[in-house]
């Protein structure tokens, strides 16, 4: 990451995974979180403000299904930033769903705290080195 602190849209619809997320990545400096409870208010969100450089969704909104919500900003966005989830739907059939939408990773709830940025970055990392390959050929 470059000096500037990576920008994360998180997508819970749970005040309290929301808040322990949020409080969770804002203890390290490098992170700054904006967190919405739908994904309408999500689309909304990207439509209006500068680009996350990862995107945190939830599989179970209250409005549309994580994956939904992954093929909604495909359509919204020219070049949609890394998007991984944030879920208890973790089994590999899941993450197989996940993978096939595009998704860039899955963090298992209950997650670490604790561990949680160092999550993030390794998503950010991968992410990275995936567009970069992706931009040379």
């Amino acid at each position: 990451m470059a000096d500037t602190a990576a920008f994360i849209l998180l997508v819970e619809d749970d005040p309290d995974i929301s808040a322990i997320t949020t409080i969770a990545l804002h203890l390290d400096p490098g992170f700054t979180v904006t967190s919405m409870r739908t994904a309408t208010d999500a689309l909304q969100h990207l439509r209006l403000c500068p680009r996350p450089d990862l995107i945190l969704v939830d599989n179970n909104l209250p409005d549309m299904e994580g994956v939904s919500l992954v093929n909604a900003i495909a359509a919204l966005l020219e070049e949609p930033p890394p998007i991984a989830f944030i879920t208890a739907a973790h089994r590999a059939a899941d993450r197989q769903r996940f993978e096939a939408a595009g998704a860039a990773g899955v963090i298992a709830k209950p997650f670490d705290p604790i561990g949680l940025a160092a999550e993030v970055r390794a998503l950010l990392s991968r992410a990275g080195a995936v567009h970069a390959d992706r931009s040379t050929r």
